[in-house]
């Protein structure tokens, strides 16, 4: 019986100790996003992507990014990406990274991490323009 007890009390305990983990996800099917940034004259610096391997590219970094609990930062954006879905809805989606650590962060009504493995070629893709 004691056991039995003991057994329950781990189980609540676990139970207890789990948090559903939210994560982003896109809101529908991509059609173009428009890259603005870096620099201080962001008409200058906008860039289109249409080609689906390099959206794929940016959604890999994005889609089930987990939510950080973190504040959104003062520091402002390195990019401004402007997502385009098929059906024409648009959101804005404020960007950060930081090469040398290999991590960043997205900034979409709440603050979320970009998935490291996908974070070079997202670097690669954004400064190859």
């Amino acid at each position: 019986m004691k056991k039995m007890f003991i057994v329950f009390v781990l189980l609540f305990l676990v139970g207890c100790n789990y948090e559903e983990v939210k994560t982003f996800e896109f809101a529908n099917e991509i059609q173009q996003i428009i890259v603005i940034g870096p620099g201080t004259n962001a008409e200058s610096n906008k860039r289109e992507i249409e080609k689906v391997a390099e959206i794929n590219v940016i959604e890999d970094a994005m889609q089930n990014a987990t939510l950080l609990s973190e504040p959104h930062t003062d520091e402002g954006p390195l990019y401004k990406l402007e997502v385009i879905y098929d059906d024409n809805s648009k959101e804005i989606i404020d960007l950060w990274y930081y090469a040398s650590t290999n991590k960043g962060r997205f900034y979409m009504n709440d603050m979320y991490s970009l998935n490291e493995e996908a974070i070079p070629t997202l670097i690669e893709l954004l400064e190859s323009y």
